[in-house]
């Protein structure tokens, strides 16, 4: 009976099989989802981080990038302005995005009137003003400069928890009150420097799990064109259900795209070489998973800092996926052979249903169902450890955790 199930599962999930075929050929469709595949890993994302020395640039590409103050790959947190030249920070896990540290505007070196041709404006696909207080005349220079580009920008308001920690001395403090209070101050003055009704989002560098860290990310992903977005999307932290589950559907088109290449290793006719493309192939995609899904030491250590938990507490929280660093061919196999034998039953005979629309690629057939069942049964285990390492993260206090549920309205 089980195998009834699987095998109607797997006919029902290969109508895309049959009507991508109906489109093209074999090598023809798998070149266009390897381009695909190329684009995920290639496709440049360039951020540009601009304001004045203090008000934490630096900690916020940090904060951004999952990486922490003192790591030997972090941008330098100085009190002083020593950002002369636009200096770029690969995000460690996907270094085709690149958050650009530029010069503040207006100092000796850079100024305003020259200020957008030195740092090359055009180059960036977005740009986020990092503010402390207040706006300035140069923060809404760049504003309308960027506007002229017809490029999204959007305005930070760092250091907000030390602003909440030094407003929480007064005998009728209320957090949300004050919140509010700031955000409004924040976008009033946007109103009134830039003639701009901009939301201006409420972050702290050293808790990227509170406040507007990840409806600012969210926001961005959501405003890139199509093919920029998906990468974002990837990319950041998971600090909300709603990011997770972003995440789940873009891997869930990834892995059809790998079966496809799988495909069409299978399909060549040589002894041993498609088991030999299979593993690596997987390998690739395994150590894809967990870094889409933050199941790794650095992804574990920098939320436990950001959060106040310990690594081991939040690496207890993971069950079933293997740790990047343990991904390798061995693991790759002994793991293929497991998975595969809930399959084998049906495997030979869904293969050879699909002989008429495969002409003889029988084993393009095979690798296509495994390596696609494969992959989603590791996708469904990758999802439930990022959920319970997540929870882990909502441990705080009361006062916290209603905050966060607050901020992570829709916009």
């Amino acid at each position: 009976m089980g195998n009834l199930v699987v095998k109607d599962y797997l006919r029902r999930e290969f109508e895309d099989l049959r009507s991508d075929l109906n489109q093209g050929s074999v090598p023809k469709v798998t070149a266009e989802y390897q381009q695909c595949l190329n684009e995920m890993q290639n496709l440049p994302l360039n951020i540009a981080v601009t304001g004045y020395a203090g008000v934490g640039k630096s900690s916020f590409i940090n904060a951004f990038r999952g990486v922490k103050d003192d790591d030997n790959d972090a941008a330098e947190v100085a009190a002083v302005e020593g950002t002369e030249v636009p200096k770029a920070y690969p995000y460690p896990s996907f270094p085709n995005i690149k958050l650009w540290d530029l010069p503040g505007i207006g100092t000796p070196k850079f100024r305003a009137a020259e200020y957008m041709k030195k740092v090359e404006f055009e180059r960036y696909d977005v740009f986020l003003i990092i503010i402390s207080s207040r706006f300035t005349v140069n923060d809404a220079l760049l504003a309308k400069e960027i506007q002229k580009m017809r490029k999204k920008f959007y305005y930070v308001r760092a250091h907000i928890d030390e602003s909440i920690k030094n407003e929480s001395r007064k005998r009728d403090f209320n957090e949300m009150e004050t919140l509010s209070a700031i955000r409004k101050y924040c976008e009033d003055g946007l109103k009134k420097e830039a003639e701009l009704s901009e939301r201006v989002f409420l972050i702290s560098n050293h808790h990227a799990h509170m406040y507007d860290f990840s409806l600012l990310q969210e926001r961005m992903a959501a405003e890139l064109p199509d093919h920029k977005k998906q990468i974002l999307t990837l990319a950041v932290h998971i600090f909300s259900e709603n990011e997770l589950m972003k995440k789940k559907e873009l891997m869930k088109a990834y892995i059809k795209k790998v079966a496809w290449v799988s495909c069409a290793c299978g399909a060549v006719p040589l002894p041993g070489l498609s088991m030999a493309c299979d593993v690596g192939i997987l390998i690739d995609a395994l150590r894809c998973f967990c870094r889409v899904f933050g199941l790794d030491d650095r992804s574990l250590r920098f939320l436990a800092l950001q959060t106040g938990n310990e690594f081991d507490e939040l690496r207890s929280a993971i069950k079933k996926t293997p740790l990047l660093n343990t991904i390798n061919a061995e693991l790759v196999a002994s793991l293929l052979m497991k998975s595969s034998l809930w399959v084998a039953v049906s495997l030979v005979e869904l293969a050879l249903d699909f002989v008429p629309v495969l002409g003889c690629l029988f084993g393009g057939a095979s690798s296509y169902i495994v390596t696609y069942h494969f992959l989603n049964s590791f996708l469904d285990d990758a999802v439930e450890d990022a959920q319970n390492v997540r929870a882990k993260l909502l441990k705080q206090p009361e006062s916290q955790r209603k905050f966060e549920k607050n901020s992570q309205k829709p916009l």
